[in-house]
């Protein structure tokens, strides 16, 4: 059974209420994509059908940027209900980016040379 819209719209406010608080623990959205060309309904082969890349300021991070997801507070919505996350941590092929003719600010850490 779908969720009514009023559910759909207070989920996606505090979704983006996480991601605007990433952005004060020095994170930096770097692109989005949703799959909804190949896909419709509820995901199946792969379990999500929309992603983000971010650049963080370093790896021990992650763990409180995920727990954001997870809050258990009076009147938060706990987004893990709603969303799967999954977090892949690597550093640029700059070489590549470089190669391409990215801008130099695409990745602002080193690494890959």
């Amino acid at each position: 059974m779908l969720a009514p819209q009023s559910e759909k719209d207070e989920v996606f406010h505090a979704w983006v209420a996480v991601h605007e608080r990433w952005k004060e623990m020095g994170c930096r959205l770097l692109a989005t994509l949703d799959d909804e060309l190949n896909m419709v309904g509820q995901p199946a082969g792969r379990l999500w059908n929309f992603y983000s890349v971010w650049e963080i300021p370093e790896p021990s991070i992650v763990y409180d940027l995920l727990n954001l997801f997870r809050v258990e507070e009076t009147d938060v919505i706990r987004l893990d209900k709603y969303f799967s996350i999954e977090t892949v941590v690597g550093k640029p092929v700059v070489t590549l980016e470089r190669r391409l003719g990215w801008p130099e600010q695409a990745s602002q850490s080193g690494g890959g040379q």
